[in-house]
């Protein structure tokens, strides 16, 4: 009998995972590294307020179109109460709004364009999808998504919650075309594999910072390749891969907003574990960021809202967050040391 993805042992999964990977052709580890972002950074008024103008669209979507799929998801109750108490429903929100600002440049550049509807959708699929990991009241449907992901199997239950989800999904399967969306669900299959194993963040007997980093990099880099993918199904292999690559480093930057809420929750991350110290973090993102300059062809002299906005995430997260943090527990450890050994 063959087993399930969701039944899995840690080192099953990771095969699998290994196979669909080298399948797709793309890595499971990132290595470039930078001293500095080359981006110039000109004319900030005027991405300031292109990224307003943007903030404005999302703000308008966001009421017209996304608001009325969570009234749907009122008729969930108890669980409906989890979403937004966990502040699920408030992320996605500013998931869809940094997105909307970040990634128009960049897949206008690709040769698309971004679609507000079809994020908007794509936005509470996940959103469903991931408490399915992150919540307890949600893990009853895991078993579900595994067959749909997996096996395809389509969802016809009459429970709110996965009657949601469906429909998000049977917009995307007929926006994007039959062709497009096999080879999206190829993308989510390496996600869901790399879910599964983020369970094992949860027990440190498992959890290694070699595992840590493929859960860390797979998880992300997918993700923003499978949404990247949704608006621009034509580019190249190498614009793919410098995209995932993007989107595994990223992954760190949202590990590192979470981390308070990661260690309340027991779940080990590459940041609240302190694996990776400031400057190695910072060498690793500006390197990414660069190769997406290069293997996408970006100028690095125009103004770009995507660059502006990972400068800023390296401004406000990576130094001002991160970085005081770790000083703040090296201090804090010093000063132990120093009181326990006059």
């Amino acid at each position: 009998m063959i087993r399930r993805p969701v039944e899995m042992s840690y080192q099953e999964l990771n095969e699998l995972l290994d196979r669909y990977l080298l399948e797709e052709n793309l890595p499971a580890t990132i290595n470039y590294h930078a001293d500095s972002i080359n981006y110039n950074k000109k004319q900030r008024l005027r991405i300031l307020l292109k990224a307003l103008h943007r903030l404005l669209k999302a703000q308008q979507h966001y009421m017209k179109d996304m608001r009325k799929q969570l009234e749907e998801l009122k008729k969930t109750g108890q669980i409906y109460k989890e979403l937004k108490e966990t502040g699920c429903l408030r992320q996605q929100r500013i998931y869809f709004y940094l997105a909307k600002i970040g990634l128009t440049d960049l897949i206008k550049h690709l040769g698309g364009a971004f679609d507000d509807d079809l994020f908007s959708k794509f936005t509470i699929a996940t959103m469903l999808y991931d408490a399915a990991f992150d919540l307890h009241i949600c893990r009853p449907y895991l078993k579900t998504f595994d067959h749909f992901i997996m096996e395809g199997e389509y969802i016809t239950s009459n429970d709110p919650y996965l009657s949601v989800f469906q429909k998000n999904v049977d917009y995307i399967n007929e926006k994007i075309g039959e062709n497009n969306f096999k080879k999206f669900m190829k993308y989510v299959r390496i996600e869901h594999i790399s879910q599964l194993m983020s369970i094992y963040q949860l027990s440190d007997k498992t959890i290694t910072k070699e595992n840590l980093l493929k859960i860390t990099f797979t998880k992300g880099g997918i993700s923003g390749l499978a949404l990247v993918y949704l608006m621009t199904p034509d580019i190249s292999h190498d614009e793919k891969q410098a995209v995932y690559e993007l989107g595994a480093v990223m992954q760190l930057i949202d590990d590192i907003v979470d981390m308070n809420e990661d260690i309340k929750s027991g779940i080990s991350t590459l940041p609240n574990q302190k694996l990776l110290d400031y400057e190695n973090l910072k060498s690793l993102y500006h390197g990414t960021i660069n190769n997406l300059i290069e293997k996408c062809h970006l100028n690095p002299d125009k103004p770009n809202t995507t660059l502006d906005m990972l400068c800023w995430f390296d401004d406000i997260i990576l130094k001002k967050r991160y970085k005081k943090n770790i000083q703040k527990k090296t201090h804090k450890h010093n000063h132990i040391i120093k009181s326990t050994h006059p």
